[in-house]
């Protein structure tokens, strides 16, 4: 295999022999989910949904049925599948601000009109808890609710609590790269009894052994090269699109979710440990700065996010580090994406969120990054 052909993703876990076995001998594994699930968000229920974008369209319809208003409050640089799902739901989205720490700003949402607003999410980007107390007053004081979206967060906590469970409604995603990946399948977080259900679904074992053998075999470094170099794959692209599959999770994802609950906690303390440890490096020799969690609050780091000291710089340490795994993750704020404008309400104004889009720079986190590929990315960065 040729070596140029080699790029390590950005994220993502092999599963292991262990996990597979459990995953598809384990006797009722939605049992094991909720049970694992509860577990991390300090006793609350679950109902489980197709993806988190499924979950989060089913949440905000049944939020905006319940308050009677139509629009929802998005942070201005967030995953494009927040969106989408607001859309889905039928609503309109109004941006917020955010600052250059990619989370909510409060003095743009306190200028913003509230009186339509059936929720605002907050992102938790890249595993960090965002604070959410002065939010949650704020959004108390308008009627709108506060929904405390932990797809990339599960396992993180805050001083208010385990993220996904601080809200009016939390949100999960199983998907790919995720700190609790299945590939495939969501949830919503209910504080008290839900008041919705899940729909029905059917374990599938022999599927899940071979989308996660499939999946293993996509992480090699030569095969994800091959792959990334397909264009009709449209890998490490973030799409808008709100025409995802709804329903149930798939059998497949929710046999290797019940597994993945289980060393949820481990791989957690894992990731962190290594990103800490390559954010020290990067803020002792450069001028990147990493997005880390506030005192008193723990993260999960998925990705280890960084901010550029400019858009020049953030291009060079891309381009020089894409095969390592680096990303510019999302590739606008929302106010540029073009599919989204018909359903804005009002006239964004998001001037932080376009200076993150262009400054901002993810590194992996994953076990199979080594010392000579970590030493690598501080060198760049340094230089750069």
């Amino acid at each position: 295999m040729a070596a140029a052909a080699r790029r390590w993703p950005p994220g993502g876990e092999a599963f292991s022999l262990a996990a597979l076995w459990d995953a598809v001998h384990a006797r009722d594994p939605e049992r094991l989910l909720r049970e694992g699930l509860r577990r991390h968000l300090g006793g609350a229920e679950v109902t489980l949904h197709a993806s988190g974008r499924e979950a989060l369209r089913v949440a905000l319809a049944w939020l905006a049925k319940q308050s009677g208003r139509d629009e929802v409050l998005i942070p201005a640089y967030t995953c494009f599948s927040i969106p989408a799902s607001a859309v889905a739901a039928g609503l309109r989205v109004r941006l917020v601000d955010v600052t250059l720490a990619g989370r909510v700003d409060p003095d743009s949402l306190a200028s913003l009109p509230l009186e339509r607003a059936a929720a605002l999410v907050v992102s938790n980007l890249f595993g960090v808890p965002e604070p959410v107390r002065a939010l949650r007053e704020c959004c108390a004081r308008a009627g709108v609710a506060l929904i405390d979206d932990a797809a990339q967060s599960l396992g993180a906590r805050a001083q208010e609590g385990p993220v996904g469970a601080r809200g009016d409604l939390g949100i999960l995603s199983f998907g790919r790269g995720k700190p609790l990946g299945a590939l495939g399948g969501g949830a919503i977080v209910w504080p008290a009894e839900p008041t919705l259900s899940s729909p029905p679904a059917r374990p599938r074992r022999a599927k899940a052994l071979a989308k996660a053998l499939a999946y293993d075999a996509a992480l090699q470094p030569a095969v994800f090269g091959l792959l990334a170099a397909i264009p009709a794959l449209h890998i490490g692209e973030t799409p808008f699109e709100p025409g995802f599959a709804r329903g149930a999770i798939d059998g497949a994802s929710l046999c290797l979710a019940a597994v993945a609950a289980r060393d949820l906690e481990e791989q957690a303390r894992e990731r962190a440990r290594r990103a800490d440890a390559l954010a020290a490096g990067i803020e002792a020799g450069s001028a990147f700065r990493s997005l880390r969690a506030d005192p008193g609050s723990t993260a999960v780091y998925p990705r280890l996010a960084v901010v550029a000291p400019s858009a020049q710089a953030r291009d060079r340490a891309l381009a020089a580090l894409r095969d390592l795994g680096a990303s510019g993750m999302y590739p606008s704020s929302l106010d540029g994406v073009p599919a989204l404008r018909p359903h804005l309400a009002g006239e964004p104004a998001c001037v932080t969120a376009r200076e993150l889009a262009a400054r901002l720079l993810t590194l992996p986190t994953h076990r199979e990054i080594a010392d000579v590929q970590r030493e690598r990315l501080l060198a760049v960065l340094a230089s750069a």
